[in-house]
Parts: C-alpha cells; structure tokens; sequence
C-alpha cells in the first residue's frame, strides 16, 4: 500500500486544501508499511504538529488518493 502524509495546521480543512507548498513536511511510504506503522513513524517526526495520511494509487492523478487518517496536534 502507498501512503502519503503531511503536516496541517488546519487538520479540520476537506481532502488536500490544506497541503503544504515546497518539499518540507511530507511524507511518502511505499511498500509493506501498515496504516498503524505509518501513524507511529509520523507521531515520531512530527510530535507536536497535526497531519494527515492518505493511500494512493498513482501518484500524478489526485483522484486516486483517499484520506484514511488525520491527527491533531496535542493539547
């Protein structure tokens, strides 16, 4: 499965309107990575800031991706 996440600081705000602009703050996994893998490997990179995950198939066509996971930030 193929995962990709970024950091938000608008978790609320629908699908990827809220996607960050530049190269930071992103994550792509691909491969045998589960949905709980990737939660914790973000939970570790980005402790105190909100992100969200989503599955894709291709990732040129934005109609394949799916959101599966948003975090808030603590507190």
């Amino acid at each position: 499965m193929n995962f990709y996440s970024y950091t938000t600081p608008t978790p609320d705000a629908p699908g990827q309107i809220d996607e960050p602009l530049g190269t930071g703050a992103r994550s792509i996994d691909r491969g045998r990575m589960t949905l709980t893998a990737v939660v914790a490997r973000n939970r570790k990179i980005w402790p105190a800031l909100s992100f969200k995950v989503f599955t894709f198939q291709n990732f040129y066509d934005n109609r394949t991706f799916s959101l599966v996971h948003t975090e808030r930030a603590p507190g």
